[in-house]
């Protein structure tokens, strides 16, 4: 006789990596994580946001005491959008009829209401955590797990860069492309980089990582990609033309919707004192600083034909990191909306990474749905410093 406690694992498909709503398996999953949301420079003090993350919108703001917080979207009298309304003190006003909302979601003044009505009305809230120039939340239930931090990229005497964009593709397509190192020599042509001939999958306690000796022709890290759980990655950037010192960058990949991802780029270059301030000089006047707005239109323009690769190349009218960022955010849009769509792949020898990291979610997405405890993701805290002589943890 069969044990009726036992659970079964559910048939996940390929379909179920890709929706992300609150209702979905990968969706549940990715809230169980601490998740970027905003970058914290772009949250002023006594300013509110709407926020779309997931297929879910949210309100995140920041009170006159500098802390963000975050909560549910709408106000719960009329369900009017809180983003729209006013910052007072540390609590936000919705516009329509004044209810007010601090931290924690309490409802504390609805003029023209008597008490104690208002002590009966609360909003969900979210715990925040601001880090290394980014506001995280944590959008699941229960209590969120231990904040993870990365000491190689917490030296404030670096230079660091950090950046952010949304592209109208879905964020699998970007999880994947990361860990695919054949497209490099081809997609990437400015980097002249070589034909893999032999390509390095290790599964590891932090997840995926990837080698392939001598692709770059250079630093042995410039050939490695490292792929962090569920939806991270880390590479080494070599230097700009004229530069002697790369970066080393961590990335966060999330859903905005099921057609579209949040890009968050942050980059630390090993760098201090004068040859700091120089570099940042330098990095103005090239415009590593602006943000990356253009990209998504430029990456239209090339698939609605009005231009194209070659007269880009040929041209050179973008370079730099740019010219990477229309590159994949090209073909990544011309995958179209993933989420509905049949896929129909011819997988080669190349593409050992993908298929394990289409294992590893299918593993993690059975056991979260079986209720059964997940694989504990640890990135060790001096990953990239094991390699290279990499910038070192301290502040």
């Amino acid at each position: 006789m069969p044990d009726m406690n036992e659970t079964r694992d559910i048939d996940i498909t390929f379909h179920d990596f890709l929706r992300t709503g609150p209702d979905t398996i990968a969706g549940r999953y990715l809230r169980s994580f601490w998740q970027p949301v905003y970058r914290g420079v772009d949250l002023l003090k006594g300013k509110a946001k709407p926020v779309r993350i997931m297929s879910e919108d949210f309100t995140l703001f920041r009170g006159e005491d500098g802390i963000a917080r975050m909560l549910e979207a709408r106000c719960a009298h009329r369900g009017a959008k809180l983003s729209v309304g006013w910052v007072e003190g540390n609590d936000i006003k919705c516009a329509y009829h004044g209810w007010a909302y601090d931290g924690t979601g309490q409802c504390v003044k609805q003029p023209a209401e008597p008490r104690p009505f208002c002590d009966k009305v609360k909003v969900r809230a979210y715990p925040i955590e601001e880090y290394l120039g980014l506001i995280f939340a944590y959008l699941g239930d229960g209590e969120p797990p231990v904040f993870e931090r990365f000491p190689e990229f917490e030296n404030s005497a670096y230079v660091t860069l950090l950046t952010t964009g949304t592209w109208n593709a879905n964020y699998w397509a970007q999880l994947e492309n990361s860990i695919d190192y054949a497209h490099t020599e081809f997609l990437h042509w400015h980097f002249h980089f070589k034909t893999p001939q032999r390509v390095n999958v290790d599964q590891t306690e932090f997840g995926i990582r990837v080698s392939v000796p001598g692709l770059s022709g250079g630093l042995s890290a410039y050939d490695t990609m490292i792929f962090t759980m569920p939806n991270t990655h880390e590479w080494a950037v070599p230097p700009l033309n004229g530069e002697k010192v790369g970066a080393f960058a961590r990335s966060w990949r999330i859903p905005r919707d099921d057609e579209s991802h949040i890009r968050f780029d942050l980059r630390i270059y090993p760098l201090k004192a004068e040859e700091a301030e120089a570099f940042k000089k330098r990095g103005e006047a090239l415009g590593m600083t602006q943000q990356a707005g253009q990209v998504p239109a430029i990456a239209q323009s090339i698939i609605d034909g009005t231009t194209d690769f070659a007269a880009i190349k040929e041209n050179r009218s973008i370079g730099g990191g740019q010219l990477v960022q229309v590159q994949d955010c090209t073909v990544m849009t011309s995958l179209g909306p993933m989420a509905t769509r049949e896929h129909k792949e011819m997988l080669g020898q190349t593409d050992v990474a993908i298929a394990l990291l289409r294992r590893l979610w299918k593993q993690e997405l059975q056991a979260f749905a079986a209720g059964r405890p997940l694989q504990q993701w640890k990135r060790p805290d001096r990953l990239w410093a094991e390699m290279t002589d990499a910038p070192a943890s301290g502040n």
